[in-house]
């Protein structure tokens, strides 16, 4: 203890200064790491484990940290919204910016691939047509999502996904992209001519993933848009390149990798994205499991074993929720050198993605082998039943199916989706369903495993047209998830079958009408037409079905043709519904030819059958076509009441078509009696019930339907410019009216020629310029708000 005060005031002092300069140092130490471990894009603080002993020291200190990470959170924040956006991302002045996309939600986290990322955008903004090639498994369709989700704010009309993998028909690919954009197929025309019809002057960037199994199809289908969309940009992930012209292919590299003799800690092994990934999804299935010193050097080496390869390092960590690394390197270390070395004929990687594949099949049990190789014949996913029924056998019971299946997307070699209906589905990525199927094939099992996927989806589709008329809405949806399966089904029984492929093709007539894939449904139709010969049941149905689409196609004549054949064969076999539903049928077309006296014959002999019989749905089914009838012959107040019976029938049914028949009839019934404030209304519901359901059709008649209750209203220019939009549709999906139904043309020469006659010339020209500007979807908006001129 100091002798004098004086020295005891020093000793005070120079406690404090040091107290004081500790303070000090270990606050400012702390901010700065503060500041280092925040992440500015996320909003969160990344700490390893040994800053907590910095925390310590700052609360031992008296520092008050709850406090300080609060504030520099708020000042991060404050200072990277103030950061100027790069112009591509900026909205227009006083618009929202509004991004549209269907890209997939990604369930689990994108480690590293930050230069690639870099280097695809740069090469997008050169390019537009941009090819990520590499071996199945390599991340190539991650990392276009990855990439195109960054570029969804600079393209006005959006960044669209379309998946081809589920498909093998090269017809399809067209298609694919027009279901991905919701562009209708228009009769009797090319998709190629409706999809650059529609996107013509857009400014879009449209994924093409899965390229390799349609490459010819897929090239000529990129050049074609290319060519006629000057703002389409094309981002495509194929293990082969198109070799088009003006196409930049970039091979995706793997993950990057140490050298496992370099490996000197934990730390240095986190330079590899493979070990980080390994690391993360093996966390994901073992939250205990970590990277240490005990297993970094065996977890590098399983890595470069598995050259980096995204799929393979997934499918491995998935392992160590029953395994050690060690354990895991030492069990397929031997097979994968083997492997490695056998074929010069294929590639390292793919012989290295093919022996993780084989070394994860060699890990099942005879069950979840047998299991696994028969979900191959699957395409586009399938529910738990389906997998029940089409894989089950004395060798694998359907009772043990359900766990088997559970057990395989634990082991990541199936993955569930939500469906739309959110229902739970199952699907195989592509690389591993060649795998399964190669196995399959190999068992011998193949014929028989598809034979049993032919009937169950043929067994689907007969319940699905026996309930079509009562459960319609339900069954819509069913075939819709299930179209690809259906498809698959068809192509193998066209060769192995033909009696099977008939009876499918008949027995779905009425979904590929309902549902506008009439391009499909024909092609397939006339197939089994040329099949069948025996005047069955299944040839009466192909018939009626071919008419049908040939009358929605516009083909009049040939639809009578054939329907009036069907007739004969139904009355042939004394099948009475049958019989009234091609009654009924036959009756529009007959209608819209001129005989009138023969199509009210049929629709009324029709109904007659169906009350007879006492089938509700089918009753319902005949009623549309009556009411039709009277609605177009202009006797509304006959017709009015038996539409009012079809809509609460239909809804009753959820049969969607005559909910749609019905609603727009009722407009025409309440226009037809001049009363047209209601008119309007029932059109603009009909036009909103069109829309929910799909019907394209349905809603643009509605719309001109609005467009004439508003000249009836003397609302002349609203009128002009929602029929103007109305036909401006109808010239991008195919659509025509003028000539083809007559009370409909003394409509338009009555509300819209009048209407145009009470403004003028250089009015009309005006108001037609601001529908042709206004657009279909601005349009609808327009024709829902009933107070708006």
């Amino acid at each position: 203890m100091p002798g004098s005060p004086n020295k005891l005031i020093r000793f005070f002092r120079e406690i404090v200064r040091r107290k004081v300069l500790h303070f000090l140092i270990v606050y400012v130490t702390a901010c700065f790491a503060i500041i280092e471990f925040f992440d500015i894009t996320s909003g969160r603080f990344t700490i390893p484990e040994k800053t907590f002993d910095l925390l310590y020291i700052l609360a031992a200190a008296g520092i008050p940290v709850v406090i300080i990470l609060p504030w520099y959170i708020y000042r991060k924040q404050k200072d990277t919204s103030e950061i100027e956006p790069a112009p591509a991302l900026k909205s227009p002045p006083g618009k929202e910016k509004i991004l549209l996309h269907n890209l997939p939600v990604q369930l689990t986290s994108f480690i590293g691939r930050e230069q690639e990322m870099e280097t695809i955008r740069e090469l997008i903004s050169e390019h537009r047509l941009v090819t990520l090639t590499g071996a199945g498994g390599c991340g190539k369709t991650r990392l276009a999502c990855e990439v195109a989700a960054q570029l969804v704010p600079g393209f006005k009309e959006g960044v669209w996904f379309v998946d081809l993998a589920p498909i093998s028909d090269g017809n399809l690919v067209g298609k694919e992209i027009l279901e991905v954009l919701g562009i209708p197929e228009v009769p009797n025309q090319p998709i190629i001519k409706t999809l650059v019809d529609q996107i013509r002057d857009h400014q879009m960037l449209i994924i093409l993933d899965n390229c390799e199994h349609l490459v010819r199809p897929s090239a000529e289908t990129t050049t074609k848009l290319l060519q006629s969309v000057p703002g389409l940009r094309m981002l495509v992930t194929s293990r082969e390149a198109l070799n088009n012209k003006g196409e930049h292919v970039w091979r995706i590299p793997s993950l990057t990798l140490i050298d496992p003799e370099k490996v000197v800690g934990v730390e240095s092994a986190r330079d590899s994205e493979a070990v980080l990934l390994f690391t993360d999804r093996a966390r994901m299935k073992n939250p205990n499991f970590k990277l240490e010193k005990e297993n970094v050097t065996d977890i590098v080496s399983i890595c470069n074993k598995l050259d980096g390869i995204p799929l393979a390092v997934e499918l491995v960590a998935s392992r160590t929720m029953h395994m050690d690394p060690g354990m895991i390197l030492e069990r397929f270390a031997d097979r994968f050198d083997r492997l490695s070395s056998h074929d010069p004929e294929i590639s390292t990687r793919q012989k290295t993605l093919q022996a993780t594949i084989e070394w994860s099949y060699n890990l099942l049990s005879d069950h979840e082998k047998i299991l696994f190789a028969r979900l191959a014949v699957f395409n586009g996913g399938f529910g738990l039943k389906a997998a029940e029924k089409v894989c089950s056998d004395e060798r694998l019971p359907e009772e043990t199916v359900l766990d088997t299946l559970s057990r395989l997307v634990d082991r990541s070699l199936v993955f569930t989706f939500e469906a739309a209906d959110h229902s739970m589905r199952y699907n195989m990525l592509e690389t591993i369903r060649q795998f399964a199927l190669n196995s399959l094939q190999s068992n011998k099992e193949d014929e028989q495993t598809r034979k049993s996927h032919l009937l169950y989806f043929l067994g689907i589709a007969e319940e699905a047209y026996d309930q079509q008329f009562d459960k319609q809405l339900m069954w819509a949806k069913k075939l819709n998830a299930e179209h690809d399966n259906i498809l698959a089904a068809l192509n193998w029984a066209e060769i192995h079958s033909p009696e099977k492929f008939v009876k499918l093709s008949g027995t779905l007539y009425w979904f590929w009408r309902h549902n506008a894939h009439l391009i499909v449904g024909k092609e397939y139709l006339e197939k089994a037409r040329s099949k069948g010969t025996d005047g069955s049941e299944d040839d009466a149905r192909v018939v009626l079905g071919l008419g049908m689409l040939n009358w929605v196609s516009g083909n009049g004549a040939t639809a009578i043709r054939l329907m009036e054949e069907s007739l004969v064969i139904w009355r042939r076999l004394n099948n009475l519904k049958e019989e009234a539903v091609a009654l009924s049928e036959i009756s529009e077309p007959l209608l819209h030819s001129g005989d009138i006296k023969t199509s009210l014959k049929y629709s009324e002999r029709g109904l007659e059958i169906a009350r007879k019989l006492g089938d509700p749905g089918l009753i319902n089914h005949c009623l549309i076509y009556l009411c039709t009838m009277f609605v177009h012959t202009k006797q509304y107040e006959q017709g009015q009441p038996l539409v009012e019976e079809l809509l609460d029938s239909s809804e009753k049914l959820q049969n969607l078509y005559g909910i749609e028949s019905a609603i727009h009839l009722l407009g025409d019934c309440t226009l037809g009696l001049n009363n047209y404030r209601e008119a309007e209304k029932r059109y603009a519901l009909g036009i909103q019930t069109g829309l929910k359901y799909g019907n394209m059709i349905y809603t643009v008649f509605d719309l001109q339907g609005v467009a004439f209750a508003l000249s009836g209203q003397s609302r002349w220019a609203k009128s002009i410019r929602l029929d103007t939009a109305a036909r401006e549709k109808m010239k991008m999906i195919g659509m025509t009216v003028d000539g083809m139904v007559g009370f409909w043309d003394e409509w338009i020469a009555r509300y819209i020629e009048g209407a145009k006659k009470e403004v003028g010339e250089e009015l009309t020209r005006k108001y037609q310029e601001e529908g042709i500007a206004m657009g279909f979807e601005k349009a609808v908006e327009y024709a829902l708000d009933f107070e708006k001129d």
